[in-house]
């Protein structure tokens, strides 16, 4: 995967705010921008949604009972990590986001 801005190819595909983006890019960006591009990341994600399993169970949603998913993932940042500037080396949590609510489920795989 490459930076469509600067060319640079990161060590980790966490490292991207979107399909194409690095984050050191994204953080040059200003607010308007910024927003932009993390709606354009949403909406295509959305997009996406459907039925999950979970340890070959369907998911339903705790609030709603909905089983529609969109999925995404996200870093667990530890302190340590961030102070050496190597985040894209923490954990990875999937999430998987309630087409209907938006209730967010949590899951840490080792």
């Amino acid at each position: 995967m490459r930076c469509r801005s600067c060319g640079v190819e990161p060590e980790s595909k966490y490292y991207f705010v979107d399909d194409s983006l690095c984050r050191d890019c994204f953080a040059k960006l200003g607010d308007a921008e910024q927003r932009e591009v993390l709606a354009n990341a949403e909406r295509l994600a959305r997009e996406e949604s459907g039925p999950r399993t979970v340890l070959g169970k369907p998911l339903r949603c705790p609030v709603c009972g909905h089983d529609q998913f969109w999925k995404r993932w996200t870093l667990m940042n530890t302190p340590g990590l961030t102070f050496f500037g190597v985040e894209w080396a923490n954990k990875q949590a999937e999430n998987f986001v309630c087409a209907a609510c938006g209730h967010v489920l949590w899951f840490l795989r080792e």
